[in-house]
């Protein structure tokens, strides 16, 4: 891992605590929603790929990440005006590409994770379209309105003040 990496290990999804599945190749992606999903690797990679080498993905699935400190704080850390839960991920994946890193997944790296059943806590949309929205503002530049066809109401939320985030590009 080089210093302007990311790195996160290959996820499976587990079922419960006792038993356990492989991981599949997959990537991380998101569309002009900055909404995230799991993609599987394309044909032309996989003819490419050399298992166990890291191989790169778009975007980051969420908390569970590698990196240097140093790195950490020299691309801006969280976005601290985000709340709740949602868009930390994919501004932190645009941040990383944008600021001359790179995101991997290190195959020989695993981790499962068993989803609950129910959410122990509320997701409130408006706090996510206001976190996506940031992230739009400060990474997407000439194509903010991609972001804004595909997601028309999000010219009237309300994303605060993202000038000490444009400071980080």
């Amino acid at each position: 891992m080089d210093s302007l990496s990311v790195v996160l290990p290959a996820l499976s999804r587990q079922k419960n605590f006792d038993s356990y599945l492989p991981a599949n190749h997959h990537i991380g992606g998101f569309d002009w929603s900055l909404t995230f999903g799991w993609k599987a690797l394309i044909e032309s990679r996989n003819k490419s790929y050399i298992y166990p080498n890291p191989y790169p993905t778009p975007a980051l699935s969420g908390g569970i990440f590698a990196l240097w400190k140093d790195n950490w704080e020299h691309m801006g850390t969280y976005d601290t005006n985000m709340t709740e839960w949602g868009g930390e991920h994919i501004e932190m994946s645009l941040r990383a590409w944008r600021c001359g890193g790179r995101i991997e997944i290190v195959p020989c790296s695993r981790m499962g994770h068993v989803f609950r059943a129910k959410n122990p806590y509320v997701v409130h949309v408006p706090e996510v379209m206001k976190n996506t929205k940031r992230a739009a503002l400060v990474w997407l530049d000439e194509y903010l309105e991609d972001y804004y066809k595909k997601v028309p109401y999000a010219r009237r939320v309300q994303a605060g003040d993202v000038s000490e985030r444009l400071r980080v590009k």
